[in-house]
């Protein structure tokens, strides 16, 4: 079963979060980082290092899902790769049934060491959907309203229950308020 879960995670989107450079008034608007092919043409990415085919790219959210930053408005809002640095939090979403399931898996862990250290809160508010938030200095209070609407909205609620990961394994250590980010 590990090798199937290994599996469903490969293809699934992982876009990191990063902490958004706009004004107080579009606090809720995120802005992230989306991996992408080296053969799309987006006037602002970059390479990972060492990569040859994959772009990193800056997209940012609207009404309507995300969207890749046009160059006039990255200069416009003096937004650089330099002011992006934090990762936030990390999305994995696949059609996979057995996705929430990767939690579990020993290597889950190991592939956010580097990026968001090796305690991290889980949550799984849509079945075809982890998010993945550094327990140490993370940020998941700020964004606990936003993740409490998703959840009252998505077609296949799981729960709103924050899961602790560390070397101990996986467990329950609260819930996101309904009415607010408070766990």
């Amino acid at each position: 079963m590990a090798t199937r879960i290994q599996r469903s995670l490969l293809p699934a989107i992982l876009a990191l979060v990063f902490l958004s450079a706009h004004g107080e008034e579009e606090a809720a608007k995120r802005i992230g980082i989306v991996f992408e092919g080296a053969f799309e043409n987006h006037p602002v990415s970059r390479k990972p290092p060492g990569a040859e085919n994959t772009l990193m790219v800056p997209f940012y959210e609207w009404d309507y899902g995300i969207r890749p930053y046009p160059e006039e408005e990255w200069e416009a809002q003096e937004l650089s790769w330099d002011r992006i640095l934090v990762a936030v939090f990390a999305i994995f979403a696949s059609k996979e049934p057995f996705l929430t399931s990767a939690g579990f898996s020993e290597k889950f862990r190991e592939k956010f060491a580097d990026t968001m250290g090796k305690s991290l809160y889980l949550l799984m508010i849509d079945r075809h959907v982890i998010y993945v938030f550094p327990a140490v200095g993370g940020a998941l209070e700020e964004f606990g309203p936003g993740l409490v609407n998703e959840f009252r909205t998505t077609e296949l609620p799981v729960s709103l229950e924050v899961f602790f990961l560390n070397d101990d394994g996986l467990r329950v250590i609260g819930e996101l308020s309904r009415e607010g980010s408070s766990i």
